[in-house]
């Protein structure tokens, strides 16, 4: 494909439309590429988040249905912002311009007398507004999906995952303990000839009931439990010896994974909650007097203002340092483009590494440590521009 670049009409009302267009072409070559980019590695994103929260994902994996993972996919995308938006963009820039050399249409743009800073400044520009909707996506809209997210796999999903839906015949592990039951009654919601093995202290404890009745906590309010009935209990004691007791009635209690601790909660903050975070944090280390947990906690929530803050400019770093160099590329445009990309992520990835603050400094020094890669990047871009339309 290629554009028309002869001007129809003489003076500035002429070059206005001509840039008008080609402004519009050459964004338009960039989305494509870019937005494939996003929905790759926002996959792969998503696929780890889900992977950090597999264990209280494992026992209700196989009762979630597709509009429910659709949900999660949707919850989890904005947490990736921050690192997908650059990233894609960046690659739509340099795609872009590859193939623009490649079909010697950047070329024919130079002989038209149109200078390159034409095409490079309205990328940098939509680099800048990435920037600032980053921040607002970042700030704004993560917080809430995270915590739908987490409310979706932490209450309700588990309140699915009962003993009611545990496959007869077959020992699965629920609750802490292990179940194997013969029949179920549906109507009654009784397990009837149940077997459950429960560890503790490193021994496990055996209990064969005739019939048993499970009490959700999500549903009925309380405590999650197992209510055995007529059941034999085999107690190991030190040694070789067993206990072996019948009751009427016991009562084991269940740890749903519905209790467990969501991971993520510094991320489902927004800002203002950040800050006033941060400062009870920040006090309760004083009191605590350099606590090792209240550091660890300190530095984390230091960390997360910094890249609230220092991560989204990145959009704007990496056009400003893309476009230029990309747009110089030679025939061969695709492998430049390569080149240069791989060069500014690694580069830029590396001095985010190599700067991460692995204690307890001052705020400031944080989002010091995350500007200077954005910083680093921008002069380099500065630079290339400044030279793109020399021979």
């Amino acid at each position: 494909m290629s554009i028309d670049i002869k001007m129809n009409a003489p003076g500035p009302r002429g070059f206005r439309v001509v840039f008008d267009r080609l402004t519009r072409y050459c964004l338009g070559e960039i989305a494509v590429p870019a937005f494939l980019a996003m929905l790759i590695i926002g996959f792969v994103g998503v696929a780890n988040e889900l992977r950090e929260r597999r264990v209280p994902l494992k026992e209700s994996l196989e009762y979630i249905s597709g509009w429910e993972m659709a949900r999660l996919v949707l919850y989890f995308s904005p947490t990736l912002i921050a690192y997908l938006v650059p990233v894609a963009f960046m690659m739509g820039i340099l795609l872009a311009f590859g193939r623009l050399a490649q079909n010697n249409e950047i070329t024919a743009m130079k002989a038209a007398g149109i200078p390159l800073k034409r095409l490079v400044l309205p990328v940098v520009i939509v680099g800048a507004l990435l920037s600032v909707l980053t921040f607002f996506l970042h700030d704004r809209v993560q917080p809430q999906a995270i915590g739908r997210a987490n409310k979706l796999i932490f209450e309700e999903l588990p309140r699915r995952v009962t003993l009611d839906v545990l496959p007869v015949g077959v020992m699965k592990e629920f609750g802490g303990v292990r179940v194997y039951f013969e029949d179920r009654d549906v109507a009654t919601r009784t397990l009837k000839n149940i077997v459950v093995i429960q560890q503790q202290s490193g021994r496990n404890i055996i209990y064969r009931a005739e019939s048993a009745h499970f009490e959700n906590a999500a549903v009925e309010g309380g405590e999650s439990r197992l209510v055995l009935r007529k059941c034999r209990v085999i107690r190991p004691l030190p040694g070789d010896d067993k206990t072996d007791q019948t009751s009427e009635e016991v009562t084991v209690a269940l740890t749903p994974a519905m209790f467990l601790k969501a991971p993520g909660g510094h991320k489902a903050m927004t800002m203002p909650e950040l800050v006033q975070e941060e400062k009870r944090a920040t006090a309760n280390l004083k009191h605590s007097g350099n606590n090792r947990n209240a550091r660890e906690n300190l530095r984390t929530l230091r960390t997360e203002i910094g890249d609230r803050i220092t991560l989204p400019l990145a959009c704007l770093a990496v056009s400003l340092a893309a476009a230029p160099l990309a747009v110089r590329a030679p025939r061969s445009g695709r492998s430049y483009s390569f080149a240069i990309g791989i060069a500014l992520l690694g580069g830029y990835y590396l001095l985010r590494i190599l700067l991460e603050a692995k204690s307890v400094y001052p705020l400031e020094d944080y989002i010091i440590r995350g500007l200077v890669p954005n910083v680093v990047l921008c002069l380099v871009g500065l630079w290339a521009l400044w030279r793109v339309d020399r021979v």
